[in-house]
């Protein structure tokens, strides 16, 4: 049995689809490029196939992560190419290792995240103003969001302590933002709570919606793109 790691993107229409659809995408592509798939065991097998971090529909990926296990030791460029010929549209495999059975689960390592957003403003500010909006927002000593817990109960929820960076410049009318957020299993901010919270401090406006791209997904105390390997 051999493991992979896949770092791929996903743009344009796949970006659309749920994370379920996502995983039903890669078993797709991995059965029709004749992969030959482990699976777990018991009443329900299912293939081993797991991923770093969901994404939320309608946000791309630049560099998103995920672990397959194979039941042959299969070089990963043959892993890569095959996987890449069967994907549909939208998901693109970057590079495939493979990595030994002992490495830490990718959901265990990620620690935080890269994004950007873009948006036009209905009242774009002046360059100066923008550098206050975004300062007086990060020396908040709290930033309080409203979350749905499971059972449906809203609460109240401090972000800013996963709020790692933020920036912001004006482009035009077009606001551009780049953060890095808390993300992973001991903890998630979505980039939707951190926009939402920062458009209600400004008081800026946007015509339309914002369109969302992940850059990257990194462990605890490293930043660059790829350190998941």
């Amino acid at each position: 049995m051999a493991r992979y790691r896949m770092m791929y993107a996903k743009k344009d229409a796949a970006k659309y689809i749920s994370h379920l659809d996502l995983i039903r995408a890669f078993e797709r592509a991995a059965r029709r490029a004749g992969l030959p798939m482990a699976f777990t065991q018991g009443f329900n097998p299912h293939p081993k196939l797991t991923f770093a971090a969901p994404l939320a529909v309608g946000i791309a990926g630049e560099a998103e992560f995920a672990d397959m296990e194979l039941n042959e030791d299969i070089p990963a460029a043959v892993v890569a190419q095959s996987l890449a010929a069967a994907l549909p549209e939208g998901l693109q495999v970057i590079e495939v290792r493979q990595v030994a059975q002992s490495a830490p689960a990718l959901m265990a390592m990620v620690d935080h995240a890269a994004y950007t957003a873009r948006a036009m403003l209905s009242n774009p500010p002046q360059k100066e103003k923008l550098k206050n909006i975004i300062e007086g927002f990060l020396d908040k000593p709290q930033i309080i969001i409203q979350r749905l817990n499971k059972k449906g109960e809203t609460r109240e929820c401090d972000i800013k302590p996963g709020i790692f960076a933020l920036s912001a410049q004006m482009n035009d009318d077009i606001i551009e933002l780049e953060t890095v957020l808390k993300t992973g299993s001991s903890g998630n901010i979505r980039i939707e709570e951190l926009i939402a919270a920062l458009m209600e401090h400004s008081g800026l406006e946007t015509k339309g919606n914002f369109i969302l791209s992940r850059k990257s997904l990194s462990p605890a105390g490293r930043d660059a793109e790829g350190t998941l390997w």
